[in-house]
């Protein structure tokens, strides 16, 4: 927000120096970026006065000027037409003009010049801000004007701009007037009221204009005057050159006064031409499906019913609260207006102002919210500029169509609830007197307060709220720093789960996996990819209302797909091997279309591929992962669609499926364009945390040696492994620890549909160490068992 100090002192006296002043906002919570003094804009111009005038004895076009700049003279070589006794402005040797350049002591065609003779470009300025200037020419000033000065300052550019950041919490304060009364208590002085007094004419606006707002929610206040006998011109000198002080370009007296209250008062402001209002009515209502409106900027737009427009009875002639159109906007030949002064919802001008890309100082305003006691502040404010100016004949009556709204909000609450929340003792009268310079009256109940917060202050809702206004004012220095004796301290920590997850992160990149992350949106042909069946719940899945692209425009049921396209990534770019792995979630609704929120289950995806990695690769990776909770999986020979129906598994734990594992099928490796084996695994995190959250159970290990024995038997190539393993340690034998697989053969010598199966058992005793009998007697048992239940043989 640009403020000048200038514009500040009509609210507010100010007797404090700039840089004072803006550590005193600094203080009250408004951090002042920059001071920008206008007279630095360019230095080292002065005015002088051409005493002298000589032709150019090497040139024709230039002339030798001798100037008095008050306290000597200087020679300046110029190609202006001048012809002596002008008062203009030269910047001297050292100068540095408004774009940076600098002037040096020269010679021009062998002659020296000091200096250089200045327009209204070389200092930073336009013909908007000096009255009788030409854009072209030189500064002129008036005779008599003092000699040796700095030109800016004979200009009238001796203000200072206080460059404020307003945060979002408080955009009542993007206005000078706003700004002043924080500037008052931060000074600790009284805010003037924004002048209000024009005299009206006879007639009533209703006679010139009606109102119509069709849609309260968008537009909860409209305000509109009339003014007759209209006078279009430039605007005065101090309206002009304020506006550019605060960055926005003069155009005429009328559009200039709705800037000029916008940035004072902070009201957005439309001017209309009654001329070109269809019917002579303002309907405020949401555009239609098509409809088209050329704005000021020369823009077509095309609108559609979720934008909010003012129409009259014929068509827009406005896009609510970012830009009027170009067919009702003020001319030259302009004799009626009608002021707007309306409040619009925030969040449809912000929604329109994107999408038909439009931006400006209205919709930036209209944004950050607008309070109820602008619009009719802001329209008042107008009309008196009208009355100053004597440009046009003020209509009776305002129209006003608004909603019932609360002039002030209560807030009760105790001292003891202050000093909680700030942290310091609050006296209670100087917290009564701080509220009441902020604008708040408060009513001592003895045992508590009640403020009564204005409309204004559409900020201040609760009790926080003052505390936060209340601590600014009283300082923060009052907040002494204390122990933390009186207080509960929270320890700060990951949960459970996360840890859980952190761990099975760890291991996994223990383990030389690298972690992956992928888009939890993907596209809707995934489920042909798998070869889902048609009745497949990971086939209902969410569809995104306003997608990327088709690629990713619904939300994932499964990690396989993702993964798969990562592997696919990497060996289409020439990676001979990886190893990866992803926790994330999957999001399965439960309706379509939804309802309710769907169930995001977690789930952890690892996949692989290389010259050396087969299922067995990954199976390793799954046990070494499932070890380092204390459990052991159960590998189930897999039916799933997607996988190679030799080279899958499905994973148990203790009885419960808590995912699968294998080499994709060859069909579906087609889709991801690769013709290597990629294996993936797909495991719930949820259910392997719920599995395993107790913890592991500590058991005692033996002092006494363990002794190992190995098993070669022959059964029917059908028979599975991990069921023979089962088998056994089901079988109740006594002092096994561990029994694993370590080796698998298949020869002619076996026979036809036949395979030998290496077993490795550990046997190990808490009380004593083992002897062979009671090592063989358990073999036995063992060979019993696969006897029994696979046929099996002991290999020759």
């Amino acid at each position: 927000m640009l403020a000048p100090i200038s514009w500040l002192k009509d609210y507010v006296d100010i007797n404090v120096s700039p840089e004072v002043l803006a550590k005193k906002l600094v203080a009250i919570g408004f951090e002042v970026e920059e001071i920008i003094y206008q007279e630095k804009s360019a230095s080292k111009v002065v005015v002088g006065n051409i005493v002298e005038v000589e032709k150019h004895p090497n040139a024709d076009r230039l002339r030798v000027t001798q100037i008095d700049i008050g306290g000597g003279k200087i020679q300046v070589v110029t190609n202006v037409p001048v012809v002596g006794g002008e008062t203009i402005a030269v910047a001297l040797d050292g100068a540095v003009l408004a774009d940076g350049h600098q002037i040096v002591k020269g010679q021009l065609r062998g002659v020296t010049s000091e200096g250089m003779l200045c327009g209204l470009d070389e200092i930073g300025a336009t013909v908007d801000d000096v009255v009788g200037q030409s854009k072209d020419d030189i500064i002129c000033f008036p005779e008599g004007t003092t000699l040796g000065v700095d030109a800016l300052k004979a200009l009238g550019f001796d203000d200072v701009i206080l460059d404020v950041g307003v945060t979002a919490n408080r955009p009542d304060c993007n206005s000078i007037y706003k700004l002043a009364k924080e500037v008052a208590v931060a000074l600790k002085t009284t805010c003037r009221e924004p002048e209000i007094a024009y005299e009206t004419v006879e007639g009533n606006v209703k006679d010139f204009v009606s109102v119509d707002v069709k849609n309260n929610a968008l537009c909860p206040r409209y305000m509109a005057s009339a003014v007759k006998n209209v006078k279009v011109c430039p605007s005065e000198y101090k309206i002009r050159q304020r506006l550019h002080a605060v960055g926005i370009r003069p155009i005429n007296n009328i559009v200039d006064i709705t800037n000029y209250v916008l940035t004072e008062i902070g009201q957005p402001m439309h001017a209309f031409d009654l001329r070109d209002l269809g019917g002579n009515a303002i309907v405020v209502r949401n555009a239609k499906n098509g409809e088209e409106i050329v704005t000021l900027d020369g823009k077509k737009n095309i609108l559609n019913e979720n934008m909010f427009v003012i129409a009259d009875a014929n068509r827009p002639v406005a896009v609510a609260g970012v830009m009027g159109g170009e067919n009702s906007g003020v001319k030259d030949d302009t004799t009626t207006i009608v002021f707007e002064s309306a409040k619009f919802a925030r969040d449809s001008v912000r929604k329109t102002s994107r999408a038909l890309a439009l931006r400006s100082d209205s919709s930036a305003r209209f944004e950050k919210g607008i309070d109820f006691a602008s619009q009719e502040y802001g329209i008042k404010r107008a009309l008196t500029l009208i009355a100053q100016g004597g440009y046009g004949e003020i209509v009776g009556g305002i129209i006003d169509e608004k909603v019932d709204y609360a002039t002030t909000r209560d807030i009760t609450f105790t001292t003891k609830q202050i000093e909680k929340i700030v942290g310091c003792k609050v006296p209670k009268k100087t917290l009564i007197a701080i509220l009441e310079r902020l604008g708040i009256t408060c009513d001592d109940n003895v045992k508590s307060l009640t403020a009564h917060v204005k409309e204004d202050r559409e900020d201040v809702v609760g009790v926080n709220d003052i505390a936060e206004e209340f601590i600014r004012v009283y300082g923060y220095s009052h907040v002494k720093p204390t122990l933390f004796a009186h207080s509960r301290l929270t320890r700060g920590g990951k949960s459970e789960k996360i840890l859980f997850v952190d761990k099975v992160k760890d291991i996994l990149a223990s383990l030389g996996l690298n972690e992956a992350i992928s888009y939890s949106f993907t596209s809707p042909k995934f489920a042909d990819a798998l070869r889902l069946d048609e009745d497949d719940k990971r086939r209902e899945f969410i569809t995104l209302v306003n997608p990327l692209g088709e690629a990713l425009s619904v939300m994932r049921t499964t990690l396989t797909h993702t993964m798969c396209e990562t592997l696919s990534f990497n060996v289409t770019h020439f990676n001979k091997e990886a190893a990866l792995f992803e926790v994330s979630s999957v999001y399965l609704p439960k309706s379509l279309p939804l309802t309710e929120l769907p169930y995001e289950e977690e789930k952890l995806a690892v996949g692989m591929y290389g010259p050396s990695v087969d299922f067995f690769t990954l199976k390793g990776v799954i046990e070494e992962l499932l070890a380092g909770f204390g459990v052991e999986g159960k590998y189930v020979k897999a039916n799933i669609n997607f996988l190679h129906p030799g080279r899958s598994a499905e994973l148990f734990i203790a009885g419960e499926n808590v995912g699968y594992l294998g080499e994709i099928h060859p069909d579906s490796a087609k889709f991801y364009g690769v013709d290597n084996r990629l294996y993936v695994a797909e495991i719930s995190i949820d259910k392997l945390f719920d599995l395993v959250k107790g913890g592991k159970k500590f058991q005692a290990f033996s002092k006494f040696p363990a002794v190992e024995r190995d098993l070669a038997v022959v059964v029917a190539e059908e028979v599975a492994v991990g069921d023979m393993l089962d088998a056994i340690r089901g079988g109740k034998i006594k002092y096994i620890i561990s029994s694993t697989a370590f080796d698998t053969y298949r020869s002619d010598a076996i026979g036809k549909d036949k395979k030998s199966v290496a077993l490795s058992f550990t046997f190990s005793s808490l009380d004593s160490t083992l002897k062979d009998d009671d090592i063989s007697q358990e073999m036995a048992k063992i060979l019993s068992i696969l006897k029994r239940k696979f046929g099996a043989k002991i290999r020759g």
